[in-house]
C-alpha cells in the first residue's frame, strides 16, 4: 500500500491487501462548537489523526473518515452539524457493511466525539456483528486511554468535560495553529453530586441529556465546561502517545488472536 487511507488505494491494493490482512479502522468525529479557543473539527481532527497514525504503525487500512456526529445540543452555537442518531446508526452500518461484503472481517471504529456518539454507534455494530459474525470495536481516545488521562489532570474536579483540560492538551500537541488560548476560559458549575459532567470524578450519577437553551445557559454562552485553562503542549503529548500505543495493541491483538467466521455478506440496498 501507497497509502493507509482506502480512498487513496486502487482496488487491486485492497484486493491484495485482504489475502494477508482483515482488519479496517474507521475514524468518526463531529463538527461542533469547542468554545472560544478550539475548532469546529476539534473530535474529527483527533479520530482523523488516531486512526491514521495507528494504521500506518500497524499497516492497517484506513476507511474515509466521517466528520459529523450526533450533537444536537451544540446547536446551541453557530457552526455547528448534527445528524439524527439514527441517520448516524445507518451511515456507519452502511460503511461496515460495505466492508465486510468485500472481505474486512475486524472493524475498529474511532470514537473522536466521545459519549454522545456513542449511543448511536453501538446500535450500529451491535446490529452488524449479530448480522454477520464480523468483529466490530469502538475505540473512544477518552475510554481507551482513561489511566493515562488520570495521570495527567491537572484541573480540580469539573475540569474534565467539553472543550475542556484533555481535548484541549491533545489539540496543543496535535495542532496547535489551529488553537488560541487565549480565548480559553474556566467554566466549573457546582451541581448536584449525581449530575458531575466529569468522568474521571468517581461517585454516583444519573444521565440527563441536555437541550440548546439549557446548554447554551451551562457553558456561560461560551461553549466550556471545565477548566482548558490548565492545559499543556505536553500533556497532550504523553496523552497521545499511551493512546496510540493502546490502539496498536488492540490492532495487533485483534489482527491475529481473534477468530472470525463471517455467516453473511450483503450489499446495503
Amino acid at each position: 500500500m501507497k497509502s493507509v487511507w482506502l480512498q487513496d488505494n486502487k482496488w487491486e491494493d485492497v484486493e491484495n491487501y485482504l489475502k494477508s490482512k482483515k482488519t479496517i479502522i474507521v475514524p468518526v468525529g463531529s463538527v461542533e462548537q469547542h468554545a472560544k479557543h478550539l475548532p469546529l473539527g476539534t473530535d474529527s481532527f483527533v479520530a482523523v489523526k488516531v486512526a491514521e497514525e495507528a494504521g500506518r504503525k500497524t499497516n492497517t487500512l484506513v476507511a474515509p473518515p466521517n466528520w459529523v456526529g450526533w450533537a444536537p445540543h451544540h446547536m446551541a452555537y453557530p457552526g455547528t452539524i448534527t445528524l439524527r442518531p439514527e441517520t448516524l446508526t445507518n451511515l456507519l452500518y452502511d460503511i461496515c457493511k460495505s466492508l465486510i461484503y468485500h472481505g474486512f472481517e475486524k472493524i475498529i471504529v474511532i470514537n473522536g466525539h466521545r459519549e454522545a456518539n456513542l449511543p448511536p454507534l453501538k446500535i450500529a455494530i451491535t446490529k452488524l456483528r449479530n448480522e454477520t459474525g464480523a468483529f466490530l470495536a469502538i475505540a473512544d481516545p477518552f475510554y481507551i486511554a482513561d489511566q493515562v488521562g488520570r495521570k495527567v489532570k491537572k484541573s480540580e474536579p469539573g475540569g474534565v468535560g467539553h472543550a475542556a483540560e484533555m481535548e484541549t492538551s491533545h489539540m496543543l500537541h496535535l495542532y496547535p495553529e489551529l488553537c488560541d488560548m487565549d480565548r480559553a476560559v474556566k467554566n466549573i458549575e457546582q451541581k448536584h453530586r449525581f449530575f458531575k459532567h466529569d468522568p474521571f470524578v468517581e461517585g454516583d450519577s444519573v444521565f440527563v441529556p441536555s437541550d440548546v437553551s439549557i446548554y447554551r445557559e451551562g457553558s456561560k454562552g461560551i461553549g466550556v465546561v471545565g477548566d482548558p485553562t490548565v492545559s499543556t503542549k505536553e500533556a497532550g503529548e504523553i496523552y497521545h502517545n499511551e493512546l496510540i500505543n493502546n490502539l496498536v495493541e488492540l490492532l495487533n491483538y485483534c489482527e491475529e488472536k481473534i477468530n472470525v467466521t463471517i455467516r453473511n455478506k450483503e450489499i446495503p440496498l
